[in-house]
Protein backbone atom coordinates (compact mmCIF):
# COMPACT_ATOMS: atom_id res chain seq x y z
CA UNK A 1 0.00 0.00 0.00
CA UNK A 2 1.35 3.42 -0.93
CA UNK A 3 1.90 6.26 1.51
CA UNK A 4 -0.25 9.32 1.98
CA UNK A 5 -0.05 12.42 -0.17
CA UNK A 6 0.25 16.04 0.85
CA UNK A 7 -2.98 17.79 1.83
CA UNK A 8 -3.81 20.94 -0.18
CA UNK A 9 -3.74 24.20 1.78
CA UNK A 10 -6.76 25.09 3.88
CA UNK A 11 -8.69 27.97 2.34
CA UNK A 12 -11.58 30.15 3.39
CA UNK A 13 -14.19 29.53 0.71
CA UNK A 14 -16.85 32.01 -0.39
CA UNK A 15 -19.49 31.03 -2.94
CA UNK A 16 -22.24 33.44 -4.00
CA UNK A 17 -25.02 33.39 -6.54
CA UNK A 18 -27.66 35.82 -7.71
CA UNK A 19 -31.27 35.07 -6.85
CA UNK A 20 -33.54 34.37 -9.84
CA UNK A 21 -30.67 34.68 -12.32
CA UNK A 22 -32.24 32.15 -14.69
CA UNK A 23 -35.48 34.13 -14.70
CA UNK A 24 -33.80 37.26 -16.08
CA UNK A 25 -33.89 38.21 -19.73
CA UNK A 26 -30.93 36.94 -21.70
CA UNK A 27 -29.65 40.46 -22.33
CA UNK A 28 -29.62 41.11 -18.57
CA UNK A 29 -27.70 37.98 -17.63
CA UNK A 30 -24.37 39.06 -19.12
CA UNK A 31 -24.52 42.34 -17.21
CA UNK A 32 -25.29 40.50 -13.97
CA UNK A 33 -22.42 38.07 -14.55
CA UNK A 34 -20.08 41.04 -14.87
CA UNK A 35 -21.60 42.78 -11.87
CA UNK A 36 -20.87 39.96 -9.41
CA UNK A 37 -17.06 40.35 -9.21
CA UNK A 38 -17.34 44.13 -9.03
CA UNK A 39 -19.71 43.83 -6.08
CA UNK A 40 -17.42 41.38 -4.29
CA UNK A 41 -14.40 43.61 -4.83
CA UNK A 42 -16.31 46.62 -3.52
CA UNK A 43 -17.45 44.73 -0.41
CA UNK A 44 -13.88 43.60 0.26
CA UNK A 45 -12.68 47.20 -0.13
CA UNK A 46 -15.27 48.41 2.38
CA UNK A 47 -13.79 45.88 4.84
CA UNK A 48 -10.22 46.95 4.15
CA UNK A 49 -9.59 43.68 2.32
CA UNK A 50 -9.46 44.93 -1.25
CA UNK A 51 -5.93 43.62 -1.84
CA UNK A 52 -7.07 40.07 -1.05
CA UNK A 53 -8.97 39.84 -4.35
CA UNK A 54 -5.72 39.71 -6.29
CA UNK A 55 -4.20 37.24 -3.82
CA UNK A 56 -7.00 34.69 -4.02
CA UNK A 57 -5.93 31.12 -4.73
CA UNK A 58 -9.20 30.59 -6.58
CA UNK A 59 -11.39 33.21 -8.24
CA UNK A 60 -13.81 31.95 -10.89
CA UNK A 61 -17.23 32.82 -12.26
CA UNK A 62 -20.06 30.30 -12.11
CA UNK A 63 -22.16 32.35 -14.53
CA UNK A 64 -24.76 33.30 -11.95
CA UNK A 65 -22.23 33.76 -9.17
CA UNK A 66 -18.62 33.43 -8.05
CA UNK A 67 -16.26 31.14 -6.13
CA UNK A 68 -13.44 32.68 -4.14
CA UNK A 69 -10.70 30.85 -2.25
CA UNK A 70 -8.81 33.01 0.24
CA UNK A 71 -6.17 32.33 2.88
CA UNK A 72 -7.70 30.58 5.86
CA UNK A 73 -6.88 33.36 8.30
CA UNK A 74 -9.48 35.56 6.60
CA UNK A 75 -12.36 33.24 7.54
CA UNK A 76 -13.56 35.34 10.51
CA UNK A 77 -13.56 38.52 8.44
CA UNK A 78 -15.66 36.92 5.71
CA UNK A 79 -18.35 36.58 8.37
CA UNK A 80 -17.78 39.96 9.99
CA UNK A 81 -17.53 42.54 8.48
CA UNK A 82 -17.79 41.12 4.92
CA UNK A 83 -21.39 39.84 4.99
CA UNK A 84 -22.80 43.17 6.27
CA UNK A 85 -20.62 45.00 3.72
CA UNK A 86 -21.99 42.85 0.90
CA UNK A 87 -25.52 43.71 2.03
CA UNK A 88 -24.54 47.39 1.98
CA UNK A 89 -23.02 47.53 -1.51
CA UNK A 90 -25.59 45.47 -3.43
CA UNK A 91 -27.81 47.59 -5.62
CA UNK A 92 -31.60 47.46 -5.44
CA UNK A 93 -33.04 44.51 -7.30
CA UNK A 94 -29.97 42.30 -6.87
CA UNK A 95 -30.05 39.76 -4.06
CA UNK A 96 -27.53 37.05 -3.28
CA UNK A 97 -27.16 33.79 -1.44
CA UNK A 98 -23.73 33.15 0.03
CA UNK A 99 -21.88 30.19 1.52
CA UNK A 100 -18.87 30.48 3.77
CA UNK A 101 -16.85 27.32 4.38
CA UNK A 102 -13.27 26.26 5.06
CA UNK A 103 -11.24 23.26 3.97
CA UNK A 104 -8.42 21.96 1.76
CA UNK A 105 -8.54 23.38 -1.75
CA UNK A 106 -6.12 23.01 -4.64
CA UNK A 107 -4.67 26.21 -6.06
CA UNK A 108 -2.88 27.26 -9.21
CA UNK A 109 -4.14 28.09 -12.69
CA UNK A 110 -4.62 24.60 -14.10
CA UNK A 111 -7.94 22.94 -14.84
CA UNK A 112 -7.72 21.16 -11.47
CA UNK A 113 -7.47 24.41 -9.49
CA UNK A 114 -10.14 24.69 -6.84
CA UNK A 115 -10.78 20.97 -6.65
CA UNK A 116 -11.63 19.24 -3.42
CA UNK A 117 -14.45 18.00 -1.24
CA UNK A 118 -14.58 21.36 0.55
CA UNK A 119 -15.65 23.11 -2.65
CA UNK A 120 -18.27 20.46 -3.38
CA UNK A 121 -19.63 20.91 0.15
CA UNK A 122 -19.76 24.69 -0.27
CA UNK A 123 -21.91 24.33 -3.38
CA UNK A 124 -24.16 21.81 -1.65
CA UNK A 125 -24.72 24.28 1.18
CA UNK A 126 -25.60 27.04 -1.27
CA UNK A 127 -28.20 24.81 -2.91
CA UNK A 128 -29.86 23.86 0.37
CA UNK A 129 -33.55 24.59 0.82
CA UNK A 130 -33.22 26.51 4.12
CA UNK A 131 -30.95 29.19 2.62
CA UNK A 132 -33.02 29.44 -0.56
CA UNK A 133 -36.10 29.99 1.58
CA UNK A 134 -34.50 32.95 3.36
CA UNK A 135 -34.74 35.16 0.28
CA UNK A 136 -38.16 33.81 -0.65
CA UNK A 137 -39.55 34.65 2.80
CA UNK A 138 -37.99 38.11 3.09
CA UNK A 139 -38.52 41.46 1.42
CA UNK A 140 -36.28 43.30 -1.06
CA UNK A 141 -34.44 44.98 1.82
CA UNK A 142 -32.82 41.63 2.58
CA UNK A 143 -30.14 41.48 -0.09
CA UNK A 144 -27.88 38.82 1.43
CA UNK A 145 -28.76 35.46 2.96
CA UNK A 146 -25.83 33.32 4.03
CA UNK A 147 -25.30 29.74 5.13
CA UNK A 148 -22.18 29.00 7.15
CA UNK A 149 -20.72 25.52 7.45
CA UNK A 150 -20.42 23.93 10.87
CA UNK A 151 -16.64 23.94 10.59
CA UNK A 152 -16.53 27.64 9.74
CA UNK A 153 -18.98 28.45 12.54
CA UNK A 154 -16.94 26.59 15.15
CA UNK A 155 -13.58 27.91 13.97
CA UNK A 156 -14.56 31.56 13.49
CA UNK A 157 -17.70 32.32 15.51
CA UNK A 158 -17.56 30.14 18.63
CA UNK A 159 -13.85 30.87 18.92
CA UNK A 160 -14.56 34.60 19.10
CA UNK A 161 -12.33 35.47 16.15
CA UNK A 162 -15.24 36.80 14.08
CA UNK A 163 -16.31 39.03 16.99
CA UNK A 164 -19.90 38.20 16.05
CA UNK A 165 -22.66 37.16 18.44
CA UNK A 166 -23.31 33.40 18.04
CA UNK A 167 -26.98 34.21 18.62
CA UNK A 168 -27.07 35.81 15.15
CA UNK A 169 -26.53 32.36 13.61
CA UNK A 170 -29.44 29.94 13.40
CA UNK A 171 -28.61 26.21 13.24
CA UNK A 172 -30.43 24.17 10.63
CA UNK A 173 -30.06 20.63 9.27
CA UNK A 174 -28.99 20.59 5.63
CA UNK A 175 -29.46 17.65 3.27
CA UNK A 176 -28.55 17.94 -0.41
CA UNK A 177 -28.00 14.70 -2.36
CA UNK A 178 -25.58 12.64 -0.24
CA UNK A 179 -24.42 15.67 1.75
CA UNK A 180 -25.82 16.09 5.27
CA UNK A 181 -24.61 18.54 7.90
CA UNK A 182 -25.74 21.05 10.48
CA UNK A 183 -25.18 24.53 9.06
CA UNK A 184 -25.87 28.04 10.33
CA UNK A 185 -28.04 30.69 8.70
CA UNK A 186 -26.92 34.33 8.89
CA UNK A 187 -28.87 37.28 7.51
CA UNK A 188 -27.35 40.75 8.07
CA UNK A 189 -30.69 42.56 7.51
CA UNK A 190 -33.72 40.30 8.04
CA UNK A 191 -37.13 41.49 6.81
CA UNK A 192 -40.59 40.11 6.17
CA UNK A 193 -41.37 36.65 7.50
CA UNK A 194 -37.85 36.32 8.86
CA UNK A 195 -38.82 38.88 11.48
CA UNK A 196 -42.31 37.60 12.18
CA UNK A 197 -41.72 33.84 11.98
CA UNK A 198 -37.96 33.33 12.25
CA UNK A 199 -35.35 32.00 9.86
CA UNK A 200 -36.71 28.46 9.70
CA UNK A 201 -40.15 27.05 9.08
CA UNK A 202 -41.50 24.10 11.07
CA UNK A 203 -41.57 20.72 9.41
CA UNK A 204 -45.10 19.74 8.35
CA UNK A 205 -46.73 17.30 10.70
CA UNK A 206 -47.12 13.80 9.42
CA UNK A 207 -50.40 12.01 9.83
CA UNK A 208 -50.65 8.91 11.93
CA UNK A 209 -50.02 5.62 10.22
Amino acid sequence: MGGGVELPPYRAILVVDVKDFAGRLGREQAALTGLVPRVLVRALEVCGLGAEWGRASLSVSTGDGWVLGLRSGLLPRLLNPFLPALQEVLSDGVRMRATIHIGPLTGGRSITAGSGMARVQAHRLLDAGPVRALLERSGPGTKVAAVVSERAYVDAVLSGYANDDPGLYVPVPVRVKSFAQTAYLRVPVPTGELLTHGFTTPEPRRGRT
